[in-house]
């Protein structure tokens, strides 16, 4: 009996996509891709904690209030960190919810793709959130190629 077809497209991530109407095909074969789709919520400790990413995208995720532990809809930047582990290079996804990191993001229009060197600065006072608010340095990188 011959072997039906399934009809797979690759996104532009590089994960492929199965049309489920037409049966599945087999994965005991199949590899994984070297990223984690599972993001890492970044909460910088100390000032001048850095990371060299590529930024991903601006996109609303969940996360808990630090007042009241009441879950919330936050905008994030969402970012994809390289990292060896075991000698093998991985890929995760990193994201921040800090109003002042977002709005840097949005108001410069960061492309999907641009390399990064994202540093948290500190805090600084202001009139708003509590009296602090975190402050960053978001430079490009270039990558030698």
């Amino acid at each position: 009996m011959a072997k039906e077809l399934v009809k797979v497209e690759t996104t532009e991530s590089g994960m492929q996509v199965v049309d489920l109407t037409q049966g599945l095909p087999d994965l005991s074969e199949s590899k994984e891709l070297p990223f984690d789709l599972m993001a890492d919520y970044w909460t910088p400790t100390e000032k001048g904690e850095s990371k060299r990413m590529f930024f991903d995208k601006i996109a609303i995720r969940q996360v808990k209030d630090m007042q009241t532990d009441a879950l919330i809809e936050l905008e994030c930047a969402f970012f994809l960190e390289q990292t060896t582990e075991g000698g093998k290079v991985q890929v995760k996804t990193v994201s921040n919810g800090s109003k002042r990191l977002v709005g840097a993001i949005v108001a410069n229009e960061i492309q999907r793709g641009t390399p990064l060197l994202v540093t948290y600065m500190g805090k600084k006072k202001n009139n708003s959130n509590n009296f602090q608010s975190d402050i960053w340095s978001i430079k490009p990188l270039i990558i030698n190629i």
